[in-house]
């Protein structure tokens, strides 16, 4: 999603595809989405990295909708999601070399791997060898949410949990850890290191279907925000509610923890949500702003009007009068989305409805 050179006047819909009918598409919980590859009738065919991202997939499934979940989408979000982690990681493992993957990597085959009957390295082996050789680091706090994962996934599906470690609330927070790291791992570690673009493309469809679906876990969206704390923080006076995913993770392109290929790329997505993990164009996100938080309506057929207004610094249609931040959330003001910035001192001519600032001269298009 993220190489695609969005055009700002397009409202891009914030990644969900508004049209139906289209065959390419597929609906899910009332949002069309890219239909997947796995969605698609033929061989049961998923090499590594669509194997885990389809487990998340199922994961997303499982959990979202808004409500508590059941006991039985929390058992298979929890066997899912510990089998998409093994698979990820070691797919990425595997990208520095298909031998690493083996238990012992000297008795490593190719025909075991293609066959799969390999005998693979343990989940703690393979976060090891990705450390030691691939130089990813693995924080403590995910260290523990995988380990324990991984000793719920064997008690679900060899004896069944019990006491306190059946309770909803513990399972949901290790869920949602490594929920987490797994979205931002696949981001960071897998997406651009794949070499086939097709691939790559059905990858990113993947991500677009996960993400959509996270969005609604809010064991999920708690413990992202918690994360982001240190990041969102010093910008909260620019930091605005995102029309996606409704939480204060909306900021300026152009800041500390946003990614480099949306910062390369801030022409096209001058605002970047950091909960979602997505670049937006100025006047799609702005009509999505002022639509789907402030609960304006659209207009009709232009940008014009209440929802947004023509910038006066950079004379885009990308200005939304009375946004609110993260810092002052009662307090509105007025944000332009291609600027990525608060506007001082917007005056509106009583006359001919011109927006202009202090600073500037303006006169009157209907005459004195």
């Amino acid at each position: 999603m993220h190489e695609q050179a969005l055009d700002d006047a397009s409202s891009h819909e914030l990644e969900e595809i508004s049209q139906p009918g289209d065959q390419r598409l597929v609906e899910h919980n009332g949002s069309y989405y890219q239909m997947r590859v796995a969605e698609r009738a033929g061989d049961v065919h998923f090499p590594p990295v669509m194997n885990g991202l389809d487990y998340l997939v199922s994961v997303a499934e499982h959990l979202e909708g808004g409500s508590e979940p059941s006991a039985r989408a929390m058992k298979y979000a929890v066997l899912h999601l510990a089998a998409g982690a093994e698979v990820l990681l070691k797919a990425r493992l595997q990208m520095v070399h298909w031998s690493l993957v083996f238990a012992n990597p000297g008795d490593a085959t190719r025909e075991a791997l293609e066959n799969g009957t390999l005998n693979s390295c343990s989940p703690q082996e393979t976060r090891k060898r990705l450390t030691n050789i691939a130089g990813i680091k693995f924080s403590n706090r995910d260290e523990v949410a995988l380990a324990n994962l991984a000793e719920r996934r064997n008690a679900l599906q060899h004896y069944g949990l019990v006491g306190e470690n059946a309770k909803a609330g513990k399972i949901e927070s290790t869920t949602a850890q490594v929920l987490n790291f797994l979205i931002s791992f696949v981001g960071e570690h897998i997406l651009e290191r794949i070499t086939d673009e097709e691939e790559r493309h059905h990858a990113e469809i993947d991500m677009d279907r996960i993400r959509g679906g996270v969005r609604t876990i809010q064991g999920y969206v708690a413990e992202r925000m918690k994360d982001l704390a240190p990041v969102l923080g010093p910008v909260r006076a620019r930091t605005l509610q995102c029309p996606q995913c409704q939480q204060f993770a909306l900021t300026p392109t152009l800041i500390r923890g946003v990614p480099k290929w949306c910062q390369s790329d801030a022409g096209f997505f001058p605002m970047y949500c950091h909960l979602c993990v997505e670049g937006y164009g100025a006047q799609g996100l702005a009509l999505g702003y002022a639509v789907r938080v402030l609960d304006r309506a659209a207009p009709d057929a232009s940008y014009d009007g209440d929802a947004p207004d023509r910038c006066p610094v950079c004379a885009m249609s990308s200005l939304v009068r009375g946004a609110r931040t993260a810092a002052a959330p009662e307090t509105p003001i007025d944000f332009c989305f291609r600027c990525a910035d608060v506007v001082n001192g917007v005056q509106e001519c009583q006359r001919c409805g011109f927006i202009y600032t202090a600073e500037q001269d303006h006169r009157c298009r209907l005459g004195t």
